[in-house]
């Protein structure tokens, strides 16, 4: 009998497709709720929340990946998870579980098929029960460049890039 390795991935789903990020840097699962806008902040950053006394910026990954802005609904949900950069809530639209994924299943994306920066987030997909699962690399689904200025309520110069710190 051949041992076989699995990763523990949480899944949720943005629209109609099925993503997966590692169980490993979910820290935790929240009811949606609304962030408070950060002024001039990259437009996939929904705003900031505070979580148990932390300032957690909350990015929108259907701006990111489809163009189109996140619509909250009743099952809704934050998944905060840690990247190399600190705390990150993502939006979603609901939360669905958590399972191992056995690794010589998870298939690299396809050569060609996305832009880099797209191709960069996602780290493999996996069919599960019929349908494709995206399986996302943190720190390249969401760069800190996306979140850490809102995240630290630094606002950058339009012109320079360059913060008020």
């Amino acid at each position: 009998m051949t041992e076989t390795t699995g990763i523990g991935y949480v899944l949720f789903r943005l629209g109609d497709e099925e993503y997966g990020l590692p169980v490993t840097s979910v820290n935790s699962i929240i009811r949606y709720e609304e962030a408070t806008p950060v002024p001039r902040s990259p437009e996939a950053v929904l705003g900031v929340i505070n979580l148990r006394g932390r300032v957690i910026p909350v990015i929108d990954l259907m701006r990111r990946f489809r163009g189109t802005s996140f619509v909250p609904g009743p099952t809704s949900r934050i998944v905060v998870a840690e990247g190399s950069s600190g705390p990150v809530g993502v939006a979603v639209d609901a939360a669905s579980e958590v399972t191992v994924i056995e690794s010589e299943l998870i298939k690299p994306v396809p050569e060609g098929t996305l832009g880099s920066d797209t191709a960069r987030a996602f780290a493999g997909v996996v069919e599960r029960d019929g349908s494709l699962v995206i399986l996302l690399d943190l720190d390249e689904a969401v760069p800190r460049s996306e979140y850490a200025t809102a995240a630290a309520g630094v606002v950058p110069d339009e012109n320079t890039g360059d913060t008020d710190a």
